[in-house]
């Protein structure tokens, strides 16, 4: 199960709906997607965070996930770790188009 959010930041900044963490696929699939951003085409967006190499849609260039430190291993070592709420332990985040740590996630739902 996971989170359905949105990046949105006062300079304008705006993403798609992110499919946050896993749903009942990822023991098939073994994806599991977090929000990234682009500080090069200022965008963010939801990769899939167990690969080694996630790009940018636009540049194609490696994107830095807003969930710093977790390893692909861990996903499944740590219980709860795919639902976790890490985004609410800070209310501003950076922004990749404006360069300030404006932008907040707004929670949309959950998934399966």
């Amino acid at each position: 199960m996971g989170n359905i959010i949105k990046a949105v930041c006062q300079c304008g900044v705006e993403s798609d709906e992110i499919y946050q963490a896993i749903g009942f696929r990822f023991y098939e699939t073994g994806t599991r997607t977090e929000p990234a951003y682009c500080d090069s085409c200022g965008i963010v967006v939801g990769r899939d965070m167990s690969k080694s190499f996630s790009k940018c849609p636009q540049c194609r260039r490696k994107v830095k996930f807003y969930k710093e430190g977790v390893e692909e291993n861990d996903v499944e070592k740590i219980p709860g770790l795919a639902t976790d709420d890490y985004l609410d332990e800070k209310e501003q985040w950076h922004c990749p188009r404006c360069k300030r740590e404006t932008l907040r996630f707004e929670s949309l739902g959950l998934w399966d």
